[in-house]
């Protein structure tokens, strides 16, 4: 198979050193109209096409490059935010591809660092990241690529990095769901949560730390124990919801509330329950987390809060869209909150 043309085979073909062919083919210096025109040509019936990398090098990060990053891409939210925002940046006429870089068990980040650091030497002109399951290492090549001019704005949990910042406050879900089972009366309060491999009951990554710590801040605040044996942590989407269900089947004592992460692990903990014959929401009141569409569907409708994936996606798109044009103002950090969606899995009880 014959090799693609370089800007050699143009630069021999006309006759012309290669600056001045490169000067052509970038619009830039004080050619004439007649030898630019030739070199363009020439170009064409060749089949030459300019490497974008290198194009990107030779022009710094004046370019239309965005680079969308996440130690994760998984089939809920996360992902929805991703294509939210390469959606917004794509109508804008941005290059705007998706890097995912998953973190190797037990080497500290540093696959995630060095992958990043071959990011950053494309040189584009903004990198957005999701941060909720990035290696803190990360941010060191990211910092030093903001030293040379970068942008970079972070998304879903706070990072240590001076930039651009859209957080979610899961913190406050998790506190809204168990504030409203008290106020319907529940005193016997638990809570589920999604674990990952890398993950244990002990060391939780920081997202999972929030949705305890606003958990617990809400049952503290009413003066309601929190009972170890109803904190339960399983694996993710429907299969975490059915291994929660037996545990919670297993109980001699049995909370009569739950908040539960993620709402399609709350459709399979419900589906469970109503094969059991414990009937939703008289004898169990389910809150589910997200307020994805497939609450609305549930076999009781689930009641829960919301993740705003658009109004996160359209404040991380704002804020880039406002720092290309003002690269000197400080750092913003934008905080957005989910709301309480009621429906029909929550029943009152008696104190």
């Amino acid at each position: 198979m014959a090799k693609p043309p370089t800007i050699h085979d143009v630069a021999g073909a006309l006759g012309m050193h290669k600056s001045t062919v490169s000067l052509a083919l970038s619009g830039k210096g004080n050619l004439s109209v007649a030898t630019r025109e030739r070199v363009l040509l020439m170009a064409r019936e060749l089949g030459y096409e300019p490497n974008p990398l290198a194009q990107r090098l030779a022009n710094g990060i004046n370019n239309n490059l965005i680079c969308l990053i996440s130690g994760v891409l998984d089939v809920g939210l996360g992902t929805e935010k991703i294509l939210l925002i390469q959606e917004q940046l794509s109508e804008r006429a941005y290059e705007v591809p998706i890097y995912t870089c998953a973190e190797r068990a037990g080497d500290g980040g540093e696959s995630q660092a060095a992958e990043i650091k071959q990011l950053c030497r494309q040189r584009p002109r903004a990198i957005i990241c999701a941060a909720q399951m990035l290696n803190p290492i990360v941010f060191q090549e990211l910092e030093a690529y903001q030293s040379e001019g970068g942008i970079v704005i972070s998304y879903d949990i706070a990072v240590p990095l001076e930039c651009d910042q859209v957080i979610f406050d899961r913190e406050d879900n998790a506190y809204q769901g168990a504030r409203y089972l008290i106020e319907q009366g529940h005193r016997r309060i638990g809570i589920g949560m999604s674990n990952s491999p890398r993950q244990t009951l002990t060391t939780m990554t920081a997202p999972q730390n929030f949705r305890l710590q606003g958990f617990q801040r809400a049952l503290d605040e009413f003066k309601v124990p929190m009972r170890r044996e109803w904190f339960f942590q399983n694996p993710t989407y429907e299969r975490g919801g059915a291994a929660m269900a037996q545990q919670f089947l297993q109980l001699k004592k049995r909370p009569t509330g739950l908040c539960i992460v993620n709402d399609y692990v709350a459709l399979a903990f419900m589906v469970e329950m109503m094969r059991a014959g414990v009937k939703v929401p008289q004898e169990v009141s389910i809150i589910g987390h997200d307020n994805q569409p497939i609450a609305s569907y549930c076999p009781v409708p689930l009641t829960s809060i919301s993740q705003p994936v658009e109004k996160i996606a359209s404040a991380v798109v704002e804020l880039l869209l406002q720092r290309l044009d003002n690269s000197a103002a400080p750092p913003r950090t934008i905080i957005i909150k989910g709301e309480l969606v009621q429906r029909q899995s929550v029943a009152n009880c008696a104190v």
